[in-house]
């Protein structure tokens, strides 16, 4: 095919970039080599589009330092660029607002070709008019299609409770999406799993990186907090900037640790009844409700003898702290698990007794929850512990699936 009869795309990466990373540009390499192999794509130009402060990340420095280092990073690009526009806004905008911002960039600049000045008005305002019947990418012939780029974990974030509405999956969706994946990844999984993605199935295109590249901003701010060396995993001029500015410190990365992450405040609200400090968890706990545990134990692969077993079983928590350390043990007349672990700590579990698995896990609290997210050979997986009022709830979560469960206090 011609590359006049391609399809124009241009690549919009949106997120955190605290700091970027060189992995963060080479994403767009993949996807850019990708697309333009299938005969159908021209790539032609990349954004990358660093969140604002509004988003109220744990350890995010300010949006200036984010965009300059951003530019500085593709200053030397001839076709990807930074867009201050999200890191501008005073709160913090989801994910499909940026797209639709930028999309109606797209659109603008087309219409701005036209030669009759006339039509432009009837043509924005009919495309307004149809934007809930037809795709956005056929909206305008001769304009771009944007296409969101990201990683297997922005994907498989979907399935996390409380943090993308629905709507804005089926818009992202909608538009089109390069997914970059790598090994330990099945991102064509979790699309077969979810119906949502499932119906947007052809907008996303999966790209497996095959050379391995575990770069992450958070190991980066690590290493520059303990003053160790980052060069070549950062272009050199952000190296430059961040030693220049003094950036990232043990302190910085305190930043907005006792905020609720904007997306998850939104999406379930703060309830001034729900717990205040962790501690309040502490005590024995008798279990009232329990939804959803035999799709849960599905996901993690439990056989069907023990999920028999399990969903008939009263289920008893004992969550106790001293000092720092929590320890959480679920108690049953089939089988007993424990585990302990601290705060925004990282720490290796066996799951003995559920699906004897070793995971990486991380508790952490947001806002009036604990939740813990754990990496290993299931994705998606976690759960979180909050109170309402009176009663502890627990969800946990795996590939897509959610148990929910409901404990009151045994106060005897």
């Amino acid at each position: 095919m011609e590359s006049r009869d391609r399809t124009k795309v241009v690549l919009l990466a949106c997120g955190s970039f605290n700091p970027i990373t060189n992995m963060h540009l080479r994403m767009f390499e993949l996807a850019r080599d990708y697309l333009e192999d299938t005969g159908q794509y021209r790539v032609v130009r990349g954004i990358i589009s660093p969140v604002g402060d509004g988003y109220k990340k744990k350890g995010l420095i300010e949006a200036c330092h984010r965009v300059e280092m951003v530019r500085l990073a593709t200053d030397d690009s001839d076709w990807i660029r930074v867009d201050p526009w999200e890191a501008l806004q005073l709160e913090w905008m989801e994910t499909a607002k940026v797209v639709r911002y930028h999309y109606g960039q797209l659109v603008e600049a087309g219409q701005n070709n036209d030669e009759v000045d006339t039509v432009i008005c009837s043509k924005k305002r009919r495309m307004e008019e149809d934007s809930l019947q037809d795709p956005p990418h056929r909206k305008m012939r001769d304009s771009p299609r944007l296409m969101l780029l990201c990683g297997a974990d922005v994907l498989e974030s979907f399935g996390v409770p409380n943090l993308w509405k629905q709507e804005d999956i089926a818009e992202i969706g909608g538009h089109g999406m390069v997914c970059i994946t790598r090994h330990g990844n099945d991102a064509q999984k979790f699309i077969q799993q979810s119906d949502l993605l499932w119906k947007h199935r052809k907008n996303i295109h999966v790209v497996r990186e095959w050379v391995t590249n575990d770069i992450s901003a958070t190991h980066v701010r690590r290493a520059l907090r303990r003053r160790q060396s980052v060069r070549y995993l950062l272009p050199d001029l952000v190296v430059r900037y961040i030693q220049e500015n003094n950036l990232y410190s043990a302190e910085s990365e305190q930043k907005n640790a006792d905020v609720v992450l904007e997306p998850l405040q939104r999406n379930m609200g703060a309830s001034s009844s729900c717990l205040k400090m962790p501690a309040s968890l502490c005590g024995t706990w008798d279990m009232i409700s329990n939804i959803n545990l035999e799709g849960y134990m599905v996901a993690l692969g439990i056989s069907l003898y023990v999920r028999k077993i399990a969903v008939r079983l009263n289920l008893r928590k004992v969550i106790e702290q001293q000092g720092e350390l929590f320890n959480i043990k679920t108690i049953s007349t089939f089988r007993t698990y424990g585990f302990s672990f601290k705060e925004d700590q990282d720490f290796e579990e066996f799951t003995q007794g559920l699906d004897n698995r070793h995971v990486k896990s991380m508790v952490t609290r947001e806002g009036n929850k604990l939740v813990c997210h754990q990496i290993g050979e299931k994705k998606q997986r976690g759960w979180a512990h909050w109170l309402e009022e009176d009663k502890l709830h627990l969800e946990l979560y795996c590939e897509g699936q959610v148990c929910k469960q409901v404990f009151k206090k045994n106060v005897n």
